[in-house]
């Protein structure tokens, strides 16, 4: 990241910020005087949790994982959601960006990777916080892709690499899901976009639903075969259903091995180029141990019926309990 073209961006985001077009819905806020639209996001960032992420994929792991307040989608399966209700939030701060960023790397993490929430809304505030931050290596924009051009845009040469969701293949399934018909269109503009100017600093995500392989998941990966080649795609198998949904939903259920293994089957058909999952080898070490003063992090585990294991929030310990369990297994 590269802090004096951050401050060249800051010079160009009244176009797209002083009546708010940083998203498809166009709310019309000045967001540079702090007016809120849709999405919640304010003037200034705020941050509800942050921790070294060592369960990503193993091209953006281990990760200096911050997640930000305001979402302009309304996802009913998002676990995050509900965390970002619960958590307090405080302002980042550029001091207490900062402080993040130098005790992420000492405690091993390789890449900053902002999420949230969505931090496209929150582009004001974190181009600001770049602009006073110095250089650093490893950006993730981990992001929705529900976003206008003239946003990323502004992006472009600041970002490592773009973590973009394409979810949804089906209008109807998108509107129900998310709130946004548009959504999954949306996402693939972007993805093009980002594809023609630097593929390589792309990975297109694709979460797996329950009951949503014929409408979602087979035409956005066969979508993805046709329209970025060789892109990195991180096909996501380990769906959390959330608390909130109600019972009869269909996306209150864990994904079936079935249906992990058809969405697996279907990828290595088209020859996608899967990313791997992180290598949670136990002989990973920190690279100084961390601030024992900083205060835990809560790793939630939850158990399928079939007896799978899915945890959240993976930091390096957890990792290495995962480790042992899987040799253990085997």
């Amino acid at each position: 990241m590269n802090s004096a073209l951050a401050r060249q961006r800051l010079e160009l985001l009244p176009s797209v910020a002083s009546a708010c077009r940083l998203c498809p819905r166009e709310c019309g806020v000045n967001r540079l005087k702090g007016e809120i639209g849709f999405c919640g996001a304010g003037q200034e960032a705020e941050i509800f949790l942050e921790y070294v992420h060592w369960g990503e994929d193993a091209d953006i792991t281990p990760a200096q994982t911050m997640y930000l307040t305001g979402c302009n989608l309304s996802c009913v399966f998002c676990q995050t959601a509900e965390e970002s209700q619960c958590l307090p939030s405080v302002r980042l701060t550029p001091e207490m960006f900062k402080n993040i960023l130098v005790q992420g790397r000492r405690s091993g993490a390789e890449f900053v990777n902002i999420l949230g929430g969505e931090p496209t809304v929150n582009m004001p505030a974190l181009l600001e916080l770049f602009a006073r931050s110095g250089d650093f290596s490893g950006l993730v924009w981990n992001t929705n892709f529900y976003g206008s051009a003239r946003a990323f845009q502004l992006l472009d040469g600041l970002v490592d690499v773009f973590m973009g969701d394409l979810k949804f293949g089906d209008p109807a399934c998108a509107k129900t899901l998310s709130g946004a018909e548009d959504a999954g269109e949306t996402a693939r503009a972007r993805a093009l976009e980002i594809y023609g100017r630097t593929p390589d600093r792309l990975i297109a995500r694709h979460l797996v639903l329950p009951g949503h392989f014929d409408c979602c998941t087979r035409p956005t990966l066969e979508w993805i075969a046709r329209n970025l080649p060789g892109v990195r795609v991180s096909l996501k198998t380990v769906y959390l259903p959330p608390r909130s949904l109600p019972q009869d939903c269909e996306e209150k259920r864990f994904l079936s091995p079935e249906e992990a293994a058809t969405a697996r089957r279907l990828a290595e058909k088209l020859c996608l180029n899967l990313t791997r999952d992180a290598d949670l080898s136990s002989e990973q070490t920190c690279k100084e141990r961390p601030d024992s003063a900083r205060p835990p992090v809560l790793v939630e585990a939850a158990i399928a019926p079939d007896g799978r294991v899915y945890m959240r929030h993976i930091v390096r310990e957890a990792a290495q309990l995962l480790s042992r369990l899987e040799s253990a297994h085997e």
